[in-house]
């Protein structure tokens, strides 16, 4: 409030925002992306020789087995009861006890034997399933007991898929980006997992083990989250739908305008840059009235743009954390090096450009494999 009242702007502005995913669901597709599409030019005896792919099915939770209800275990509780019956009218000195408490005994045996014949005539709840359907052109999320679908991600138009990992490789999530709006999914990977699964975990970029956005929570309010071989063959199918869609995501900046990195092209505020021409760019920190920010400077020929997010609450320490890593990953110690940035003063305003939190790291990545011009200084190196 101190900062609206002093006429100061919000160093975000607003945070990246994106169109909702109901409602571009039954929008036209473009005419270009996924090759199964029909173009506008392309004669419709092609498109219809061209076979769509088989649907498949990714089970997010397992479906739920109802125990069998056993008899036996009803019975063999009621059988104490009778024996206490018995005890205190053999042994109890008082009329009162050796009348009233073992009938009371008797009944609740006889309750909880009639209770579990009656149980197994009520037919059990039907498992619900709650999965991910791809199926034509469309990525699914089906709710439990198909109560809704939820559209993640449409497949005909270019779309994008990031992958996030934690530091020590044990949760991988799935950013899904494209003009539809952005969703995630996530998997956990223990200690032979990781190891089956290494290349892929390889191909993640390293964030913040407390990201929220970890969780990957669905339109439906619950996490959706794959076992890591269904995660890897889903990722394998988008793959082969869109080759190339692993290093790009798509986005809209607080002023609607596209943020993208798209191969070795990234596009923000307006301004294209050309990763595979000489550019600088350097990350730092700063603080603005009681908030903390991490920004990325960018600057090509005329082009300078600022991509700024929240700095995370805590920031991963190299000390330690290195040694549970191990020598070989060697990609997670630059992502964490890449994290870190010299506290500088706030850039100006018309410079900035909001970015989702979860993406910085991946862009920090993708500017880090640009060249440089000779006098910047080295890049991050594990």
């Amino acid at each position: 409030m101190g900062r609206e009242a002093k006429g100061q702007k919000d160093p975000l502005e607003a945070v990246a925002t994106l169109p909702p995913l109901e409602a571009r669901a039954h929008e036209p597709p473009p005419a270009t992306g996924w090759p199964s599409a029909q173009l506008a030019d392309e004669p419709a005896s092609d498109a219809a020789a061209t076979p769509s792919p088989a649907p498949r099915w990714f089970d997010a939770t397992a479906p739920e087995v109802t125990p069998a209800r056993r008899g036996g275990s009803r019975r063999i509780w009621s059988v104490p009861l009778f024996v206490a019956a018995l005890v205190l009218v053999a042994t109890a000195r008082s009329l009162m006890v050796r009348a009233l408490l073992p009938i009371a005994l008797v009944a609740a045996a006889v309750a909880l034997l009639a209770r579990g014949r009656r149980r197994p005539l009520l037919p059990p709840p039907q498992a619900s399933r709650r999965g991910l359907s791809l199926d034509g052109d469309q990525l699914l999320l089906q709710a439990k007991g198909g109560a809704a679908q939820h559209l993640l991600l449409p497949l005909r138009e270019r779309f994008g898929v990031t992958l996030l990992a934690t530091p020590r490789r044990d949760r991988l999530v799935a950013l899904l980006s494209s003009g539809a709006g952005m969703s995630s999914i996530g998997a956990g990977f223990d200690g032979p997992s990781r190891r089956t699964f290494a290349a892929l975990l390889g191909r993640a970029s390293v964030v913040g083990a407390d990201e929220v956005g970890l969780e990957a929570i669905g339109p439906d309010g619950e996490p959706i989250s794959l076992g890591p071989a269904a995660l890897a063959a889903l990722l394998d199918e988008l793959a082969l739908r869109s080759p190339g869609c692993l290093e790009r995501f798509f986005v809209t900046d607080a002023r609607g305008a596209a943020l993208s990195l798209d191969g070795r092209e990234l596009r923000a505020g307006g301004r294209v840059f050309d990763l595979s021409a000489p550019l600088e760019w350097r990350a730092f920190v700063f603080q603005e009235a009681l908030a903390e920010y991490q920004g990325t400077w960018v600057r090509q020929g005329t082009s300078e743009i600022v991509l700024v997010c929240l700095l995370p609450a805590m920031s991963p320490a190299l000390d330690g954390l290195s040694a549970s890593l191990g020598p070989l990953d060697r990609g997670a110690l630059r992502d964490l090096r890449l994290m870190q940035g010299l506290p500088e003063s706030p850039p100006s305003a018309d410079q900035r450009v909001a970015i989702d939190r979860l993406l910085m790291i991946p862009l920090r990545s993708a500017l880090d494999k640009a060249p440089r011009p000779a006098a910047q200084a080295p890049r991050a190196r594990a």
